[in-house]
């Protein structure tokens, strides 16, 4: 036998051998994307189950003929959340070559043929320093430590770099915490978040000019007073 003829027939043997699994893992992989984006929330990613019945290695479904899962698929099952995907009342109606396709995956994760998505377990929240809270804290107790240091002082007529820096400093504490840290907060803070609009406008902003102008008297006082 010639080599042409050999070469020839090995092809066929290849097309033969090799053809139909290319469709099937077409068809496989299509059928895990519907099913990903249809099927999960009741059924888990990994077919474990949930809400829905299991479809897993092992459940009552891999025990059913294809014909009995692909009419429960098509037509739903009555007085559970199983809706009727070939319907158009369904979430997303699927074809018939859809439904064909999430049953090869189905059968795929059954047979073990392929993997099903390990599930992700919720990961907790990161866990920060709270270097935000500490400022703030550590500015709220310098601004009444300079508060108390101002008022209790009498009045003089001059000042020290030294007086004159901690006495800047409070003001500047002031202004910051109670103008414009407290105001951005409360857009933040229930329940102002979940207060109209105009409501968190009005109520903001008489907050910012209560405190600025609490803020501004009391400089004046201050001042008067000879304290700063």
């Amino acid at each position: 036998m010639s080599r042409r003829i050999l070469a020839s027939l090995a092809l066929i043997a290849l097309t033969v051998l090799f053809a139909p699994a290319v469709p099937a893992a077409a068809q496989v992989d299509e059928g895990k994307a519907i099913f990903e984006d249809n099927c999960v929330p009741c059924h888990g990613e990994d077919l474990s189950g949930g809400v829905g019945l299991p479809l897993n290695a092992g459940s009552d479904a891999a025990n059913k003929t294809d014909e009995e899962l692909t009419s429960i698929i098509t037509n739903g099952v009555s007085g559970t959340a199983m809706p009727a995907w070939g319907s158009s009342s369904a979430p997303t109606q699927l074809s018939q070559d859809e439904i064909a396709q999430v049953l090869s995956y189905i059968r795929a994760v059954q047979n073990g043929t392929i993997a099903p998505p390990t599930p992700v377990e919720p990961q907790g929240p990161t866990t920060h320093f709270p270097w935000g809270l500490v400022f703030i804290v550590s500015a709220a107790v310098a601004l009444s430590a300079g508060l108390i240091v101002m008022v209790v002082n009498p009045g003089q007529s001059t000042f020290t770099w030294r007086q004159a820096f901690v006495r800047g400093f409070v003001i500047f504490f002031y202004f910051f915490l109670l103008t414009v840290w407290m105001p951005s907060m409360m857009f933040t803070e229930p329940p102002m978040t979940s207060a109209p609009s105009l409501v968190q406008d009005i109520v903001i902003s008489g907050a910012w000019i209560t405190m600025l102008a609490i803020g501004i008297g009391s400089l004046r006082y201050l001042q008067k007073a000879r304290r700063i």
